[in-house]
């Protein structure tokens, strides 16, 4: 009775156990992506004349990372159609690292979160406009809600958005990092709709990484653009940054002491504070992409969805609150709290929407046999339903992997790619025989003593063949 009692409360242990590890690591990408979004405001507030460098530091540190998880498949798997394309993901995801870096250091933290948001509006509109998608009516609702939560919170700023944590060149800036974001997520879905071979996505991570990096290089001319004022960096000194910039984070050496500190002139270097909000940083980004990755395996890209949700509030009390950021708490006024709230309601019928039109795809999916993309799931319409390129053949075996949203403040929504799924291999007739009997949960019949006699003068192998091996 003892075998059988435990037998029966396998399963439901594994169940338990499957349910605690995804509510562990749901919770720490709660943390996580919180984390994440106040540090990198902590981040820049540290180091606010070096937004160069820390757009750099916070790509490179991912190359070495994925060369090592991708190994030789840097070279073997990697064509030029296929360098092309990882160009094209560099090149957006780099310019929207450039553009949140450099507008980050004066857009305030709880705006930075409002805005993260417009990647989804952004994002349907870019699928409308060139994959001739369709959403359900409450997504455009939600879309539209969000829209306008952020702009009710720019508008119901004192002195018209104007103060001393906001500036509007900082805040256009940091909204224009939006668009190459959202292109990217586009691009992502459609890129290897013609490669049939099996990708790497760590291969495909670590080329993206290496061509942010060289996209940081040729964005050098932007700093030195007049509009930026005093964050403007001279192009002849723009090679000191990287060398100012590592004395100031590891050496602690302050490199701006002359002409700072007035209203009109550069921030003063305050380096020995540096290290920690920028290692912090680093780490919350890297935990972040992590976690994000285990609870889409383990859960559902929903899941992820809602933890990007609930980020939202919590990051707003964290910028306000003087035990997470000391004298940089920020008051969390009432346009604060009426734009997150109209967002909220915003982001809610976008995820209603999602819902609804999950249901539909579903009944379509039977009569006309084609499955919609579901990244930011919505079908074609019916006129462009075997052309499309949001549609995939229900048989082509496709299937959406989440990456690493590397370089700049991550959104909180989940990134995927989508590739071919890896052919499944056909097992052998010992394997399916041995899946069998460990299912089932008894010996094989040949291992009675009546048939042991059999297979004692053959060789190993023989006896491996029928299962028989200990």
């Amino acid at each position: 009775e003892e075998p059988m009692s435990k037998q029966r409360n396998t399963p439901l242990m594994d169940w338990w156990l499957r349910k605690w590890q995804l509510m562990l690591y749901t919770v720490l990408l709660l943390i996580a992506s919180v984390g994440n979004t106040v540090f990198f405001k902590r981040m820049t507030n540290a180091m606010p004349n070096y937004g160069w460098y820390l757009t750099q530091l916070s790509t490179m540190i991912y190359v070495p990372f994925f060369a090592c998880m991708a190994g030789t498949g840097i070279t073997q798997q990697a064509d030029v159609k296929l360098v092309k394309k990882f160009a094209i993901m560099g090149v957006f995801d780099g310019l929207s690292g450039t553009f949140m870096v450099l507008g980050g250091v004066h857009t305030s933290g709880t705006l930075q979160v409002l805005m993260g948001q417009a990647v989804i509006p952004v994002t349907m509109l870019l699928s409308v406009l060139l994959l001739r998608k369709q959403y359900h009516i409450l997504q455009y609702v939600g879309a539209t809600t969000i829209v306008l939560g952020i702009v009710l919170d720019k508008v119901m700023t004192p002195s018209g958005g104007l103060t001393e944590e906001n500036w509007p060149v900082s805040n256009i800036f940091f909204a224009m990092a939006i668009l190459p974001q959202a292109v990217s997520t586009v691009f992502k879905e459609i890129a290897f709709r013609g490669y049939d071979g099996d990708l790497d996505v760590n291969v495909l991570q670590f080329w993206v990484a290496v061509f942010q990096v060289a996209v940081n290089f040729i964005c050098m001319p932007v700093y030195t653009l007049p509009m930026l004022g005093t964050q403007r960096v001279p192009l002849e000194e723009m090679p000191n940054i990287a060398l100012g910039g590592s004395k100031c984070l590891f050496v602690g050496q302050d490199q701006v002491v002359e002409n700072c500190g007035l209203p009109d002139e550069k921030p003063c270097d305050n380096c020995e504070k540096a290290l920690v909000p920028v290692f912090m940083y680093l780490g919350f980004n890297l935990l972040l992409n992590i976690f994000a990755v285990l609870v889409i395996k383990h859960g559902s890209a929903a899941l992820s969805f809602l933890v990007s949700t609930l980020r939202m509030p919590l990051s707003a009390l964290a910028f306000s609150s003087t035990m997470i950021m000391g004298a940089e708490a920020a008051a969390f006024r009432l346009h604060d709290f009426m734009g997150l709230v109209t967002i909220l309601l915003g982001l809610a019928s976008y995820r209603l929407g999602s819902r609804q039109l999950k249901r539909q795809l579903k009944a379509e999916a039977a009569m006309t046999e084609q499955i919609p993309s579901p990244t930011f799931a919505s079908p074609a319409s019916p006129s462009d339903i075997s052309d499309s390129p949001g549609v995939r053949p229900r048989g082509s075996d496709w299937k959406l992997m989440p990456v690493f949203a590397t370089g700049s403040l991550n959104s909180g929504q989940p990134q995927f790619v989508l590739v071919h799924a890896p052919k499944p291999k056909a097992r052998s007739a010992d394997l399916v025989r041995r899946n069998l009997i460990g299912r089932v949960g008894v010996a094989s019949p040949l291992s009675s003593p009546q048939f042991r006699h059999h297979f004692e003068s053959r060789e190993p192998h023989d006896m491996t063949l029928t299962g028989l091996e200990s």
